[in-house]
């Protein structure tokens, strides 16, 4: 940590305290943790950054040892921005009412910003980020440059966990924040389209933090977009390309469900129709790949007894898949939408491909079968002319 009492007053080792200054305080006890009030020493070394540890290693409910020097730089190095920026910071603010410590509390604006180099569950993700939300304080999180790898133009490998931290910009694209305390740089990820648990194509923007003159850097909209979207065009059909070329190599759960589903209805997974495996609007909520979870939705369809049918036969079927843990869900506490909108985006998606026809709110009418196709040949072809029209 970096914050300690001194005489009840705040200490921090962002400032210009020397070593043996740091001592001197030591020498005297009175450096204590502003949580448990248990005493604490400077750690002034030259291999990592200057912090205070507890004494002992009784429990504190607020400050955990251990923090790496990579943690330790990027609070130092954020708090020093937000400073410049004008920013009235309290580093490392223990919130008592929800025994929560962000690493930065902005005062004015009510809030808060961690910056996140561990893994960090969905679960306790969205347990803390409901805690701030309880106290009606906005919170960001920026993760270590670290946890995110480019490789390749727009095609980037990030934590899976990262991803349930994203937030929606102006134009409703999913966005991430990174941050580099070695080069001083943000690395602001943009217009976020999930390939997989790991992969997403993305736009990335790189900023010295000389450049971000303010907090609302952190939400910042990019307008360049149908740039991107060219490209991602193509590294979605190469995604599609590898969901029909490896479908058989494949045992997770929804895999097998699907190849047994569409083996007994005379289908094959690796020639599912070419409308599915589609980036609809909010797809990604559903983490289990689209061109499984879409696949099943017209199959569903095509085997209802009716022309007629309603979103909550589709959604009581998905719920149940959902349970049994055949698909996944992912959870983002920031966004209102859920897997349900997945479903309803997409049977929109296939109104407006003349599949369906919207009939009223929830209900829907089929007009045409659903083509699959005979060969691989076929299937990659028609996927290029579907992801022309599309």
């Amino acid at each position: 940590m970096l914050v300690a009492l001194f005489n009840d007053q705040y200490v921090d080792m962002v400032g210009e305290i020397t070593k043996e200054e740091w001592y001197l305080k030591n020498k005297s006890g009175k450096l204590r943790c502003p949580v448990c009030h248990n005493k604490v020493i400077p750690k002034c070394g030259t291999k990592k950054t200057w912090h205070f540890a507890h004494h002992s290693f009784e429990e504190c409910e607020g400050f955990h040892e251990g923090e790496t020097d990579y943690h330790l730089l990027g609070k130092k190095g954020l708090y020093k921005w937000l400073t410049h920026v004008n920013e009235k910071t309290i580093l490392e603010y223990y919130i008592r009412d929800i025994k929560q410590r962000p690493d930065l509390f902005l005062q004015e604006n009510q809030h808060v910003i961690e910056f996140q180099c561990a893994t960090i569950t969905p679960e306790d993700l969205r347990k803390r980020i409901s805690g701030y939300q309880a106290l009606n304080l906005a919170s960001d999180w920026i993760f270590g440059m670290k946890r995110i790898k480019q490789k390749g133009l727009d095609l980037y490998y990030i934590q899976s966990s990262d991803l349930s931290a994203a937030k929606k910009d102006s134009n409703g694209q999913l966005y991430l924040n990174y941050y580099c305390p070695l080069k001083e740089q943000f690395f602001l990820l943009r217009n976020i389209i999930p390939l997989s648990q790991k992969k997403v194509v993305a736009h990335g923007y790189v900023f010295s933090t000389n450049k971000c003159c303010d907090v609302l850097w952190l939400s910042r909209t990019f307008l360049n977009l149908e740039t991107h979207n060219v490209n991602h065009n193509v590294l979605w059909k190469k995604q599609k390309y590898t969901w029909r070329t490896t479908a058989f190599k494949n045992t997770s759960p929804a895999v097998m469900y699907m190849k047994k589903v569409l083996y007994f209805n005379h289908h094959t997974l690796t020639l599912f129709p070419s409308i599915a495996g589609i980036p609809t609007n909010d797809f990604y909520h559903i983490e289990t790949s689209p061109y499984l979870w879409q696949t099943y939705l017209l199959f569903l369809i095509e085997k209802l007894p009716t022309s007629l049918f309603s979103t909550n036969l589709i959604e009581q079927e998905f719920q149940r898949l959902i349970q049994k843990r055949i698909l996944q869900i992912r959870d983002f506490p920031y966004l209102k939408e859920s897997w349900r909108d997945a479903v309803k985006n997409y049977l929109s998606f296939l109104v407006n491909h003349q599949l369906l026809e919207k009939v009223s709110e929830g209900t829907y009418r089929k007009l045409q079968l659903v083509h699959y196709p005979k060969t691989l040949d076929e299937a990659l072809k028609l996927d290029e002319i579907f992801s022309e029209k599309s």
